[in-house]
């Protein structure tokens, strides 16, 4: 069944806080479209991550990434292949979901200038 859900901002890991990690990253959007809550603002990135997180795979989003501008929603090493059967078991969203959607919002803040 899909899962509409909000993300669950209390259970997210603090991926920032471990220094020295290297994450294993799922989505990536750009830092312009960030909200309130430090979570991408577009509904349907927030509706993706949900969705995973749903599945009881612990993620963060990352905001200290080596890349500029990016924020990354990831896992720990240690949680790779739970990421990598859960996203198989998420059957409402096509396998080039992800990749399509962040394309599409660094497309659009690139033609906004921000």
């Amino acid at each position: 069944m899909p899962y509409d859900g909000p993300i669950d901002i209390d259970s997210l890991v603090d991926l920032d806080s471990l220094a020295g990690a290297s994450h294993w990253t799922f989505f990536a959007f750009p830092r312009a479209t960030l909200n309130e809550h430090g979570l991408p603002s577009d509904p349907d990135a927030q509706r993706y991550i949900a969705a995973v997180q749903s599945t009881g795979v612990p993620i963060g989003i990352w905001h200290n990434s080596p890349v500029d501008d990016t924020v990354y929603a990831a896992v720990t090493q240690d949680n790779i292949s739970q990421l990598k059967d859960a996203v198989a078991g998420l059957t409402e969203f096509p396998d080039s979901y992800a990749a399509d959607l962040c394309e599409k919002l660094f497309r659009n803040v690139a033609s906004n200038g921000t």
